[in-house]
């Protein structure tokens, strides 16, 4: 039997057990707002979905007889958006299958525009179509262009699903319609890489034409720069552009060229016709003229990396190979590559200004340091705010997290015992490594790690990415900027950035950034927090409609929050981690450079370090962050009564009051005893999700902290967690 016949076989067989097809017309051109769905199915002896995905069609038709099919149901998108793991039970590893029909009133061209979490593929009609993984739900859409039957055409997908977050998006238009859709898309693009436009040094070094593309200059005179898509540059502002450059030395003295080696700074202005402006900064390398880059034969050393299953002893026999090719790889990339031109720069001014080691000093630090003060100097704020000051002491000394030794041993041990049954249970079941912290009034009662994966055993001192919890620690630093009345909750950006609004519909507040309300989107954008004049990029995207009354969660909001405090400061923001919150916390496992939305490596006990803070509103071993007041200012509220006219696209997000970084957790389930509903722990839970899965979770009420750190959620998460809320819910009647 053909293969295409098959899938018509498995096509049609599917159409035909749902009680009654899902209508969509072509000629409506818009979102498809309802299918019908089948599953979840697992099988067996297939670990990953991807598998399951790859196989042939007529080996999943197994899994839909009558002894292993669930049963059909409607699913219905909101804000255009099907939320598979909510319609269906056990979604983590799975495929389903959805189904709908299309009606035509021609034979024609349509545009399948999709967006999933992971993959899928799509038959029309019983023939197979496309076929793709993903890997962005928000970015990857996948266009497929179909010839549709006069009248009814059936359509059937096939999705397959990782982990618990698991979307679709279903776009369907006829081909006038895409044309238009596909222009406004292509101008979009286009805009985004007007805004992301970089300067390119052109040494114009006859000699050696690569030299053009280097980062280092030579003793004598500065490079000219040119624009990497100048087109796109005339096009937006206005026909034409001039470049103005300052260059700063490495003691941020304005000179007019390079007269010693070392790191130089530089702040160019892109000055269009007009009379928009974008602004860009960064570091070059100045080396002597008689410096050979390539003089010497380099070596680098890589440790062992576990890819493919190549051994390791395999990795050994081939050190002397590696290291060699390694070595002119690595050196050619630090001098080609902006970031790492900052490794040279750093070293130099290690080593001429004798710094001792100090964790707060990488490249990346230090390079925000230079920045953070040339970007005072050009906007003339040297010297102009107060001075950040480090946690105060206080009376109180013995208010850190310690373990529990002494009161209700028994208990404890009885209560352990429990969770690690409970925590291997979620590791034999599939789940990532983890550790996982407990502790109720300061007291750590349930400490441990569980699991290993390619990278080796998981420990309690395995820092593992924390995602979006990242939001809530950075909503901390921003606290004692608040307490310390340098920065007040609802002042307007523009009060320290001068390129946005004060006033009017595009002003946009300190809030909105932390509540996600301020017209922003994506994470980690247009070079994210290390873009030194993001602000400036940002003010050309937001919209006035969208300030204050649509809610989009983002990460973008994050990093412009850590543009204002590095203003304040002249300090990179992720020293001001350092100073102000990790070293005087204790927080020995935690690094973080990346951005202020995601990116926070760490461990579930540098979080609980935290969460307790946090417990005690703002004060930690002897020492206090910010006041109660400024705790209360923190806190989740129902976003409406600040922003009445505040819209969202999920009655999830409009159903949880947002904060200063924190959101509410709370956890509701069915009372089946007494037929009502009931939180376990207490209806005063807060923290913050996270794509990695995982937690962070203060119980106001019963003084209980929850924190947890893994890569990601992976089988059947929101099963297993319950189950640890549920041992964690049976002991608060007594003293856990």
């Amino acid at each position: 039997m053909k293969l295409s016949k098959l899938y018509k076989i498995l096509f049609y067989f599917l159409c035909s057990i749902c009680h009654g097809q899902i209508l969509h017309s072509l000629n409506s051109n818009s979102f498809v707002q309802e299918m019908i769905i089948y599953g979840p199915y697992h099988a067996d002896d297939l670990i990953d979905p991807v598998e399951m995905l790859e196989i042939e069609d007529q080996r999943i038709a197994t899994l839909l007889d009558n002894k292993n099919r669930s049963l059909s149901k409607v699913i219905r998108c909101e804000n255009n958006t099907f939320n598979i793991n909510e319609a269906v039970d056990d979604s983590a590893y799975a495929i389903v299958y959805v189904s709908f029909e299309i009606e035509s009133n021609l034979e024609s061209d349509a545009h399948f525009y999709l967006n999933t979490t992971d993959g899928l593929k799509l038959f029309v009609n019983g023939i197979q179509k496309s076929a793709f993984a993903a890997n962005n739900f928000y970015s990857d859409e996948e266009h497929v262009k179909v010839k549709l039957n006069k009248q009814t055409n059936k359509v059937v997908m096939k999705l397959f699903n990782k982990d618990w977050d698991w979307k679709l998006k279903v776009k369907v238009l006829n081909h006038k319609e895409a044309m238009n859709y596909s222009n406004k898309k292509r101008e979009a693009i286009e805009y985004y890489q007007f805004l992301n436009v970089d300067v390119i040094p052109l040494l114009n070094l006859k000699s050696d034409w690569t030299h053009n593309m280097m980062l280092y200059l030579r003793e004598g005179r500065f490079p000219k720069f040119v624009l990497d898509k100048p087109e796109l540059v005339r096009k937006y502002l206005g026909g034409g552009y001039n470049l103005k450059t300052r260059w700063f030395d490495t003691n941020l003295n304005e000179v007019l060229y390079p007269k010693n080696t070392g790191r130089y700074g530089y702040y160019t202005e892109i000055i269009g016709q007009n009379g928009d402006i974008l602004k860009k900064s960064g570091t070059l390398l100045c080396t002597s003229n008689d410096w050979n880059a390539w003089s010497s034969k380099l070596f680098a050393k890589l440790d062992y990396i576990p890819v493919n299953g190549i051994p390791k002893d395999t990795w050994d026999e081939h050190s002397d190979a590696i290291s060699t090719f390694l070595g002119l790889q690595t050196f050619e990339s630090f001098l080609m590559q902006k970031k790492k031109i900052l490794f040279l720069a750093f070293l130099d001014d290690m080593h001429k200004n004798q710094f001792l080691s100090d964790k707060k000093l990488t490249p990346l630090i230090h390079d925000g340091d230079y920045h953070a003060k040339l970007k005072q100097i050009i906007l003339g704020k040297q010297n102009y705010y107060k001075k950040l000051k480090p946690p105060s002491k206080t009376f109180r000394k013995n208010n850190k997290l310690i373990y529990n030794k002494k009161k209700n041993l028994h208990k404890d041990s009885a209560f352990t015992e429990k969770m690690n049954i409970i925590c291997q249970a979620w590791i034999d079941d599939g789940g990532s490594p983890f550790d996982m912290i407990i502790a109720k009034e300061g007291r750590i009662i349930f400490h441990n790690a569980f699991g290993d994966d390619a990278f080796g055993k998981f420990t309690i001192n395995t820092p593992t990415e924390i995602a979006s919890i990242t939001k809530l620690i950075t909503g901390l630093l921003f606290a004692q900027f608040v307490d310390q009345d340098l920065i007040g909750i609802d002042d307007p950006v523009g009060k320290y950035l001068p390129d946005f609004q004060i006033k009017g519909s595009q002003a946009v507040t300190m809030r909105h950034l932390f509540t996600h309300t301020g017209g922003f989107y994506g994470h980690g954008l247009f070079g994210g927090v290390h873009n030194q004049w993001l602000d400036n990029t940002l003010s050309y995207v937001i919209r006035g409609d969208t300030v204050g009354t649509e809610y989009r969660y983002n990460g973008t909001s994050y990093d412009l929050a850590g543009k204002v405090m590095e203003i304040i400061t002249g300090k990179s923001v992720f020293r001001l981690f350092q100073e102000f919150l990790y070293e005087p916390l204790g927080m020995e496992n935690t690094y973080h450079e990346w951005a202020l939305g995601y990116s926070v490596h760490t461990t579930a006990y540098d979080l609980a370090i935290l969460a307790q803070m946090l417990l005690q509103e703002g004060n930690y071993g002897g020492k206090k962050y910010f006041s109660k007041e400024t705790f209360k200012k923190l806190l989740p509220l129902n976003l409406k009564d600040v922003y009445p006219d505040i819209r969202y696209k999920s009655s999830w997000d409009e159903n949880q009051p947002k904060g200063i970084g924190i959101v509410m957790q709370n956890w509701e389930i069915d009372d089946k005893e007494n037929n009502s509903k009931k939180f376990l722990l207490s209806d005063q839970v807060i923290g913050h999700g996270s794509a990695t899965s995982s937690v962070f979770r203060i119980d106001l009420i019963n003084k209980i902290v929850i924190t947890q750190s893994r890569r990601m959620g992976k089988s059947n998460f929101g099963d297993h967690f319950l189950k640890v809320y549920e041992a964690i819910d049976e002991q608060l009647n007594g003293d856990l």
